[in-house]
């Protein structure tokens, strides 16, 4: 052992009376496969071995009193049989003795809780409260004694319960970034919380019905995603509740068909986790306005959220309109306008009919391409392949110049939209 971390852990005792825990982690990051209390033992029995041979000396004994006072047990026997020195051992500075002697105690009642409140969960991640106080003294310590190789006491802390979890739960896996139990142990009043993790699910929904929405915003919708899926999934996850995040959003009157939109759920604090193959039970609806894609099912992190939202605008979307014109229409002008409207970029500020933007806000889509079907004279059917986030019944309108170009500009005359569905969001 190098000479160096003797004399460190030495003018460590000689200044605190430190427990094994204590005096072990400020040389955490070294030695291999051991626990701090081990290391502080060993550190504590090389010091007396370096010592015994000068015990005469009277500065050589006061150093051995440090040993014994810090809880040494060989130091407490040498001095009590040999010079007739009963040594009383102090409280450790750091943590007072006591913080890991409760750790067995503490993780027998995370497992009762576990057990008690019926969580499911397969990843878990400890974390613990350490009073204010110690960390300070903790902090004192490395800064006086100085030492490069030390870990904090949480760390220590976090670990060692995390082991003996490990032991008590063997089919559980120790996760530290996406686990799916966060459990928080506060170590001096004994109080444990368990934050369940929300479940992230990917799929797509369908809307097979109009007047229905995804949130519910208005009263005057019949019913909305969000609340079909908390009324019917929910409990069977024993989760809180389920919050929709879709990429885009169809308005109330579209209806949303083909393979549908990609969406995320979140299912707040659920008290089971079922497998992906389980989750298409799970998330089965009947006879509601909605459908879940039972084929397309994916367990996520939070993360994917945000990739969702970020690529809306990116994804290619394929409507379907039908439109009532105000005058007739020959086959040359469809034509004409099927023409124009390829690879054509619009520029659209926020419709009047959408108070919640700022109507001053601008933006640039694309049609990528536009196919007429002609119904009858003044009737007929589009078909929109554009960019997400295009403002479709903008595009037919024109919105009093506020969508340009448009189709009723194209054409020369009002078009107004009867129906409008999505028919596929293409990733």
């Amino acid at each position: 052992m190098e000479p160096d971390i003797v004399s460190r852990a030495l003018e460590a005792l000689r200044r605190y009376s430190l427990c094994d825990h204590c005096l072990g982690r400020l040389f955490a990051r070294l030695g291999y496969g051991l626990e701090n209390d081990e290391r502080g033992r060993s550190l504590k029995n090389v010091i007396f071995l370096h010592l015994h041979g000068r015990a005469s000396q009277e500065d050589t004994l006061s150093d051995i009193v440090k040993l014994a006072e810090s809880g040494h047990e060989p130091s407490l026997r040498y001095l009590r049989d040999v010079h007739g020195i009963n040594v009383e051992v102090k409280k450790c500075y750091i943590c007072g003795g006591e913080l890991f002697n409760n750790v067995d105690y503490l993780v027998k009642n995370i497992v009762d809780k576990i057990h008690e409140e019926g969580i499911e969960f397969k990843t878990y991640h400890v974390g613990t409260r350490v009073p204010k106080d110690v960390l300070m003294r903790e902090l004192e310590v490395a800064t006086n004694v100085g030492s490069e190789w030390a870990e904090s006491i949480k760390r220590e802390l976090n670990r060692l319960i995390g082991k003996k979890l490990k032991d008590l739960l063997p089919d559980k896996i120790f996760e530290r970034l996406n686990p799916d139990v966060e459990i928080i142990v506060d170590i001096c009043t004994g109080k444990i919380d368990i934050e369940v993790k929300p479940l992230y699910v990917y799929t797509r929904y369908r809307k097979i019905i109009r007047g229905v929405s995804q949130v519910q915003l208005r009263l005057n919708v019949i019913t909305s995603l969000q609340k079909t899926i908390n009324d019917n999934i929910c409990s069977r996850l024993g989760a809180r509740e389920a919050i929709v995040h879709a990429s885009g959003r169809e308005d109330t009157d579209v209806r949303m068909l083909g393979r549908g939109r990609p969406l995320v759920i979140s299912f707040i604090n659920p008290r089971r986790r079922p497998s992906e193959n389980e989750l298409r039970d799970v998330i089965r609806l009947e006879d509601e306005p909605f459908e879940l894609s039972i084929t397309d099912v994916k367990i996520v992190n939070r993360r994917m959220i945000e990739k969702l939202k970020g690529e809306a605008t990116r994804h290619v979307k394929i409507y379907r309109a039908l439109v009532l014109l105000s005058q007739d229409v020959t086959d040359e002008q469809i034509r004409s306008l099927e023409e124009y409207f390829h690879n054509r970029q619009i520029v659209q500020y926020t419709p009047r009919r959408i108070k919640r933007k700022s109507p001053k806000k601008r933006r640039v889509r694309m049609v990528y391409e536009l196919k007429v079907i002609k119904l009858c004279s003044r009737l007929l059917e589009l078909i929109v392949k554009c960019q997400g986030g295009l403002y479709v019944k903008e595009l037919i309108t024109g919105d009093e110049g506020r969508t340009s170009p448009s189709i009723s500009d194209a054409l020369g005359q009002d078009v107004r939209p009867l129906l409008l569905d999505v028919l596929d969001v293409l990733d």
